[in-house]
């Protein structure tokens, strides 16, 4: 079961109208599909014609924990036509952030009802409100891919680094790092500043902008006034063909994925673990992670900054390494005198800060630790109270899934 957020804090860049129309064309494609409206404003209840539901059957009731309201999920689940059905919304879910305040894993309820149900759906859909808040947090933890629709206009891609913060914040505190994709929407191959900007969106993302382009028509409105997908609409509309070909792009790649993860598990040698260990003896899966508590208050205000970029008041310099004889001794560097903690976290350690990647604060306000890894090629940031950063002085960089840089460390 694939669960994939459908997210962007600007309004009216085609948020619902991808996620109504993407589940419609994945259902005509046979696979069975369900949406979860995630929106307080239940749009994606009303586009699917199904906001008049009751009041005492919404993703509401699966994620409060109030016992008389509280629902299982599969009580609130209702059809919409074959092989598509809907969690619908109402306004009580805006006071579910209030209710939840201070309770722990507040930011994995969704994730845990959808982990705990018994439903079985080959893709769930989740419609994220407009904006970056605690519900938003809870679709990002429950997706394995987000997908980030971004209109052709001149605040199109105002406030995507903050959208991309937000994930490397739930990679830091819960190690959970879905994919992200970028989409094209409202298109008009008529104007040069439509391509302009798909120009710009394109340097921003790169490779992680989709390659379906979601086109400007009429018959998406319609559709949605009429509460039925564009493909039981119109199917020859070009918003029909559009969805469908959107459809068709995640299928492919998702077969692609699945083929190259059972032909790896099928071709990988049964090598013990002891014999692929780097010979300094480091052990990736060693470390122990840090016990993290994550409540709703950590998530509603004072989300911090994350940047692919050094802030002014810290300057990273990584020395020379030290060449041993069955391995490689790497001193990292970091000078933060204002710092409280400071992690270095790479592929070498599967991203995680823990106490044995923590470095240690010297009397000069630099920050130093000794890591031994095995010669190859790495990628890696330093973790300065809960910011991530790139190394400022090593100027290899390559750009990650979520839009930002990791350093590069070549031994």
């Amino acid at each position: 079961m694939k669960k994939i957020a459908i997210t962007n804090q600007k309004g009216g860049c085609g948020k619902t109208t991808t996620a109504i129309n993407l589940a419609g064309a994945l259902a005509e494609a046979g696979k069975k599909t369900l949406v979860i409206d995630l929106d307080p404003q239940a749009h994606a209840s009303f586009g699917l014609n199904r906001s008049n539901i009751s009041m005492d059957g919404s993703i509401y009731n699966v994620l409060t924990d109030d016992p008389d309201k509280n629902r299982p999920i599969n009580q609130c689940i209702v059809s919409v036509m074959v092989n598509l059905d809907i969690i619908p919304s109402n306004i009580l879910l805006s006071t579910i952030e209030q209710e939840l305040k201070d309770k722990e894993d507040a930011i994995s309820k969704l994730h845990l009802a959808l982990d705990m149900s018994r439903i079985v759906y080959d893709y769930v859909i989740i419609d994220c409100p407009p904006n970056l808040g605690f519900l938003t947090f809870n679709a990002l933890r429950a997706s394995d891919q987000v997908i980030v629709p971004i209109d052709m206009s001149a605040f199109s891609l105002m406030g995507v680094g903050k959208l991309l913060g937000m994930l490397e914040l739930i990679k830091i505190k819960i190690f959970h790092a879905p994919q992200v994709n970028a989409l094209a929407t409202l298109y008009d191959k008529r104007t040069k500043y439509s391509q302009y900007m798909y120009d710009e969106i394109h340097a921003f993302f790169k490779d992680q902008l989709l390659t379906t382009t979601i086109r400007m028509n009429v018959d998406l409105k319609k559709a949605a006034a009429k509460g039925v997908c564009v493909t039981h609409y119109n199917k020859d509309s070009i918003g029909a063909k559009d969805y469908i070909a959107l459809s068709q792009e995640l299928l492919k790649a998702d077969d692609t994925s699945e083929f190259e993860k059972v032909f790896n598990s099928e071709t990988a040698p049964a090598v013990p673990a002891e014999t692929i260990l780097p010979a300094s003896g480091f052990r990736p899966n060693a470390f122990e992670a840090i016990e993290t508590t994550l409540t709703a208050s950590d998530f509603s205000i004072g989300i911090p900054e994350i940047s692919g970029s050094q802030s002014e008041s810290v300057s990273i310099m990584t020395e020379e390494p030290i060449k041993k004889p069955f391995g490689i001794e790497f001193i990292f560097n970091i000078e933060a005198p204002e710092a409280r903690d400071v992690y270095i976290v790479g592929d070498f350690n599967s991203w995680k800060p823990s106490k044995e990647c923590r470095l240690s604060r010297l009397e000069n306000g630099r920050w130093e630790k000794v890591l031994g890894l095995d010669h190859g090629r790495y990628k890696y940031k330093f973790i300065v109270d809960g910011e991530w950063v790139v190394d400022s002085i090593n100027k290899e960089r390559e750009q990650n899934q979520h839009g930002t840089f990791d350093s590069i460390l070549s031994l």
